[in-house]
């Protein structure tokens, strides 16, 4: 063998072994998260706390999908197109949870991790995903039903507004709503309010817009027309405020029963379009949630499922209470 040859042999050898020292590249995976519906004021940190967790783990990919007006149907075909194309993990927001636990059931099938976010499939239905992460939405409806409350009032007519009718975390809220000022608990669940502990839903409520941001602010002047004497109002969401222009020429004549608390007024939500009208008293009370670390803990439990580490049941993201005083200052600076 010719110099030339031993050097080029030796060569080789060297590529070889760096080769078979050097670490092996991990593959990149990707993990998809499907919405309920992409315009809503909800949806951005969402995709923002995803992509940041898909960042800091450095090996994936968040891909963000989800109908861009509610339509139940295009999610869960969404839904089955990426567990279809392999995806290595699945974080979905159930706009119909008994059609989404279908998809949750195929994905199981498939080999692929799942978790729910914001809002879970129905408590039979809970075994097909690992964990739900997001608010706890029997104690966001307490939450909401005891700022009334704290307002003064004691009883009298109260009017929920929510989203779409088959949404389990809207009527989570709902029913802890129900339950806070009929006097009662969780084992024991109030319906309709019908003079429930001094407290009655007129006719008509609840009312429910399916995620319809001009028809939540029609919701609201209607409800206001058809009962002026109103004594509470409860928004489980923040649809109507998305619409704020809409929403203060529903608001603003009844403005001296607001700041009497004649009427109390208290909305899910404290997202950027909402706070002004909290500041400027349209509002008494904003409750917000944490969507950007729903987002962000969605993805670091799907990393964890796939290296068939635990996570826990559920992962509760919280809540804050916003308020006129601290509307313009520190309110919403986890939700915004």
């Amino acid at each position: 063998m010719s110099t030339t040859q031993h050097l080029k042999a030796a060569m080789a050898a060297a590529c070889l072994a760096g080769a078979l020292a050097a670490p092996a590249q991990a593959a990149e995976r990707e993990f998809a998260l499907v919405f309920k519906v992409l315009n809503n004021a909800f949806s951005p940190p969402i995709d923002a706390g995803c992509k940041a967790a898909a960042a800091k783990l450095g090996d994936v990919t968040c891909t963000y999908l989800g109908p861009t007006e509610y339509d139940e149907a295009k999610q869960v075909q969404l839904a089955q197109d990426v567990i279809t194309r392999g995806v290595d993990g699945i974080g979905i927001s159930a706009g119909n949870p008994k059609a989404m636990a279908r998809i949750l059931k195929m994905a199981n099938d498939a080999g692929i991790p799942v978790v729910t976010f914001d809002t879970d499939v129905l408590p039979e239905d809970a075994g097909l995903r690992a964990t739900y992460i997001g608010t706890d939405n029997y104690e966001f409806g307490k939450v909401l039903a005891q700022k009334v409350i704290e307002s003064g009032k004691k009883g009298g007519t109260v009017c929920i507004q929510s989203g779409a009718p088959a949404s389990e975390n809207l009527n989570g809220r709902i029913q802890g709503i129900r339950d806070t000022l009929a006097g009662t608990t969780k084992d024991k669940p109030a319906g309709v309010l019908k003079d429930t502990n001094g407290w009655t839903e007129p006719a008509g409520c609840p009312v429910y817009n399916n995620d319809d941001i001009a028809l939540a602010a029609q919701q609201i002047r209607d409800v206001m027309t058809s009962n002026p004497e109103l004594d509470a109002l409860i928004a489980v969401g923040g649809w109507a405020q998305y619409a704020p222009q809409a929403y203060t020429q529903a608001m603003e004549p009844l403005k001296a029963r607001l700041d009497s608390k004649q009427l109390v007024v208290v909305f899910g939500d404290n997202f950027g379009p909402q706070l002004p009208l909290l500041a400027q008293g349209l509002s008494h009370f904003n409750v917000g949630q944490r969507p950007y670390d729903m987002g962000y803990e969605t993805i670091m439990a799907l990393d964890k499922l796939t290296k068939k580490e635990p996570v826990p049941p559920m992962i509760i993201t919280g809540t804050e209470v916003c308020t006129p005083e601290n509307a313009q200052t520190t309110c919403g600076k986890t939700a915004n």
